[in-house]
């Protein structure tokens, strides 16, 4: 004779795996219009890096969140890996899309439980779903290397996944729409009608280019004058190679900008310091590195330093995660130049902190976009001499 308590229990125990099975199965919605689309996906993270605290060592693949985000920003959706990496996003409403950002979560270890969760800003692969159909929108393997820095690949497991969603979803009204594969679409302001994309995304079209750019030789007399513009302020500025000199024994150019003295490293073009009269008054141990030679879309490295101000007597280290994101054609008040976009992330928080255009043609930036806590920094080129 089974006591009460015991069928207490067990009715306990058998709703709660209800409620587990109905949160596990929400994916499993059917479709809600005759256009709405079936997104089919997989994440796969290789992980080499031990500075994740607790996060372990090796294949991710099962527990990734994964966020989809709409090019226009006014759709996005939060979904979890399931088993060997896949994901589903289902109803999703005719537009383009890319997988903004993918997470690692895990609860650490030891006395004090806590999440621990380390973010990926990717933005790719870029696709426009079919209505009304499943859309298998590629693998992502994301290789972290030993020293953090990250690798991401793209590969096209069609029959697998078409397999995979299949046995997934046997009985749901989506197992009888037809499985298709979307592929990346590059030339993405083209892919969103003239309403859902915003101005500067209108005027400034992706460029189709597999253009890979050497550290550009720099000479004396250079020259690139800039607008800029912040809350409640505006003004012009020149930054001009002066010389070349060494920094703390780095063979380095030497720009002036107004009173002071900026010193780039001659093999990376990375600020090392800065000096105002013969006095240093901002130096690193490594340079601030926006870019990594040869250039190329799909490039991201690491860029840590400590910043020392000298006469504070302070100093803070930077730890940033820098991505070429496109090449594309932008305009600014000097011209209209092909521009390699790179973008530069917090490595702890994935904050997005600055955005740099680099033109082959100006041999230096075309624009700047700063993310400060007062508010966005902008510089534009108005003028350069560089021949």
């Amino acid at each position: 004779m089974v006591a009460l308590k015991d069928v207490a229990r067990q009715t306990y125990l058998l709703f709660s795996l209800a409620l587990l099975f109905t949160a596990c199965t929400s994916a499993l919605i059917g479709p809600g219009e005759q256009s709405s689309s079936l997104i089919v996906g997989r994440v796969v993270v290789n992980n080499q890096y031990a500075g994740f605290g607790h996060l372990p060592i090796g294949i991710l693949d099962k527990g990734l969140a994964v966020e989809i985000e709409s090019l226009d920003s006014k759709y996005s959706q939060r979904v979890t890996t399931e088993e060997h990496g896949y994901f589903f996003v289902p109803n999703v409403a005719p537009n383009t899309y890319h997988v903004l950002r993918v997470t690692i979560e895990r609860i650490s270890g030891g006395g004090r439980r806590q999440m621990e969760n380390y973010g990926m800003i990717l933005r790719r692969p870029v696709f426009a779903p079919v209505p009304g159909k499943v859309n298998y929108i590629g693998s992502l393997t994301i290789d972290v290397a030993r020293d953090g820095a990250l690798r991401v690949h793209e590969t096209w497991e069609n029959e697998a996944a078409r397999t995979y969603s299949q046995q997934r979803h046997a009985g749901s009204l989506w197992a009888l729409r037809e499985f298709v594969g979307v592929g990346p679409k590059p030339d993405v302001p083209t892919q969103v009608s003239p309403g859902q994309v915003s101005k500067e995304a209108q005027t400034q079209p992706a460029v189709q280019t597999t253009l890979k750019v050497e550290r550009p030789e720099w000479k004396v007399g250079y020259e690139w004058r800039y607008a800029w513009t912040r809350p409640g302020s505006s003004g012009t500025f020149t930054r001009e190679i002066i010389r070349e000199d060494s920094f703390e024994g780095t063979a380095s150019y030497v720009i002036r900008v107004g009173k002071n003295e900026e010193f780039y490293a001659k093999d990376t073009l990375g600020l090392l310091g800065t000096m105002s009269g013969s006095i240093i008054t901002l130096k690193r141990n490594a340079p601030f590195q926006p870019l990594s030679w040869p250039l190329e879309v799909g490039k991201e490295w690491r860029n840590r330093f400590v910043l020392e101000r000298t006469a504070e007597r302070s100093s803070q280290a930077y730890d940033n995660r820098m991505l070429v994101s496109k090449v594309e054609e932008i305009r600014v008040p000097a011209g209209i130049f092909e521009a390699f976009k790179i973008e530069n992330y917090r490595f702890s928080t994935a904050n997005l902190v600055g955005e740099y255009w680099y033109s082959p043609k100006a041999k230096w930036f075309v624009k700047e976009r700063l993310y400060e806590a007062t508010g966005v920094l902008e510089r534009e080129l108005i003028g350069f001499k560089a021949e």
